[in-house]
Formats: C-alpha cells, sequence, structure tokens
C-alpha cells in the first residue's frame, strides 16, 4: 500500500512539474540596448523586436526593463516602456525607446526585458503573473 502511495505521489510530481508556462501573447525576437551618437551626445537607446502571438488584436504592450551590473545582477530601469501603435494578429514590429543616460550602466553585461502587460483591441487584457513567460535575455557576463 506504501508502495502504491509513493508511486502515485511521484506522477503527480512529474505532472506538475511538466506543466506549460502560460501562453504569452506577445514573442519578443529580438533586444538591442544600443548607444545613438546622433548630435555629439550620447544617448541610450532599447530596441525591441516583438509579435503578435494573442490570436486578436492588440493596443498596447508594456515592457520592463532590467540591465545585468558587471557582475551579472540585474538593475531594474525605473520606468515602464510602452508600445501603444496597435498591432493585428501576426503582425511583428521593431520599436526603439529613448533611455535615460543615468540608469544604463555603459558597462553592463546583458539586458532582460519582459513582457507586463498587454492591451487588447477589444477592451481585454493580459497581465504577467510572475512566470515571466514572456521574458527575453541578454546575458554576455563572463560566467
Amino acid at each position: 500500500m506504501l508502495f502504491l502511495a509513493l508511486c502515485v505521489t511521484c506522477s503527480m510530481a512529474r505532472v506538475e512539474a511538466q506543466a506549460p508556462k502560460p501562453k504569452c501573447p506577445v514573442a519578443i525576437g529580438r533586444v538591442e540596448l544600443f548607444y545613438n551618437h546622433e548630435g555629439g551626445q550620447s544617448r541610450p537607446q532599447l530596441k525591441v523586436g516583438f509579435g503578435n502571438d494573442a490570436g486578436k488584436s492588440i493596443s498596447s504592450v508594456t515592457f520592463s526593463l532590467s540591465t545585468l551590473d558587471s557582475g551579472g545582477y540585474p538593475r531594474p530601469y525605473p520606468d515602464s516602456l510602452t508600445y501603444g501603435d496597435g498591432m493585428e494578429t501576426g503582425q511583428k514590429k521593431v520599436f526603439v525607446w529613448d533611455l535615460a543616460a543615468t540608469s544604463v550602466d555603459i558597462h553592463r553585461t546583458g539586458e532582460t526585458v519582459i513582457v507586463q502587460k498587454v492591451d487588447f483591441a477589444d477592451a481585454t487584457s493580459w497581465t504577467d503573473d510572475g512566470s515571466e513567460s514572456c521574458m527575453f535575455k541578454v546575458d554576455f557576463h563572463a560566467k
């Protein structure tokens, strides 16, 4: 009897471990943090390539950004980054945000972009539940 209980418990744990993460309505395919040197003053910019995988029209997407310091530890960017020009189902976009120079360390070792919220054209929304299922990470620090 004890053996049967252990088998049932193990099979339940295996099912829980294989449970898929919630589907992300926005697929991030590219993240690039760079410095624009136009006009004689360098300013950091974030370029994100992303697509609408939701199956319905999107009105806005809110992203968060964290940069990795020289030790590989995340340093959250203080502001949310919002794309608000809308996207049809299956559409892909590339968008660039100007960032505050004092909030981005030039010696960073990577960056992480997470989709925080998606507002749809039908007045519904999707919000990250803490699983960070819509994340794109660039990490080039020495390991």
